[in-house]
């Protein structure tokens, strides 16, 4: 039987009585785990020593307020799923908190141990969906990129063989070409330069071919890596 991992919960509150209500709450449920602080400031010195599933924040503290809190987890990209606890009558500071990333906001006279765990459960399923959503974008993104590249590769092979082939079918009729104007040249010089004009065509014949060479050691090398990457070929997921 896989025994199911406590959910670590930070509970930032400087009043006493609602932060120590909360932690004995959540405790009692056998679900969490659970730290507190009474401050922003404290808030921000555990969160840089350990990590936590969700936070439970109050905004009104002496000191560093919970937005601040939030303002600074943003600059430190410390990515938590926030919880925010408010007073009654304090509607502009959960709107403002939601622009802040909060997950979700609860008014302290509506808090109970078991619309907390509800909310904290529920919060922390959101963030793993969200996280795991985003991770998924990042991994199409790259993929879309990769198979830009793939495409690009095949469109240079096709390119190449078709030049590779143009070339080929070009040197072969401008070798019956050379030959051809060779056997008309040797004809026109006398016999004592025929030597040099069969040395200067064959030359020529040389150049071709060695051209021709290369574009097909080009085609081939293409079509290497061609199969190469159809073995490595990037399949769409669905």
């Amino acid at each position: 039987m896989t025994v199911q991992r406590l959910l670590h919960v930070l509970v930032v509150d400087d009043e006493n009585s609602v932060r120590l209500s909360i932690e004995m709450g959540l405790k009692m449920t056998n679900s969490f785990a659970v730290e507190s602080c009474e401050s922003g400031e404290d808030a921000v010195e555990l969160l840089q020593k350990n990590t936590f599933d969700v936070i439970i924040l109050d905004n009104r503290m002496p000191g560093m307020s919970g937005i601040d809190v939030l303002q600074w987890m943003h600059e430190k990209k410390v990515i938590i799923p926030v919880i925010m606890i408010t007073a009654a009558g304090s509607e502009e500071v959960a709107v403002e908190a939601l622009k802040h990333g909060v997950f979700d906001y609860i008014r302290k006279d509506q808090i109970s141990k078991d619309r907390l765990a509800i909310a904290i459960k529920s919060v922390h399923e959101r963030f793993l969906y969200r996280k795991s959503m985003i991770a998924r974008e990042a991994e199409d993104r790259v993929l879309k990129e990769k198979q830009k590249e793939l495409d690009s590769l095949q469109t240079f092979h096709n390119t190449v063989n078709s030049l590779g082939q143009l070339v080929e079918k070009n040197v072969s009729t401008l070798l019956g070409n050379l030959k051809k104007k060779e056997e008309q040249f040797l004809k026109m010089v006398s016999s004592g330069d025929h030597e040099q004009c069969q040395a200067a065509f064959k030359e020529l014949s040389q150049d071709v071919e060695l051209v021709a060479s290369g574009v097909n050691s080009m085609r081939n090398l293409s079509t290497v890596v061609i199969q190469k990457l159809e073995e490595i070929k990037i399949v769409p997921r669905s």
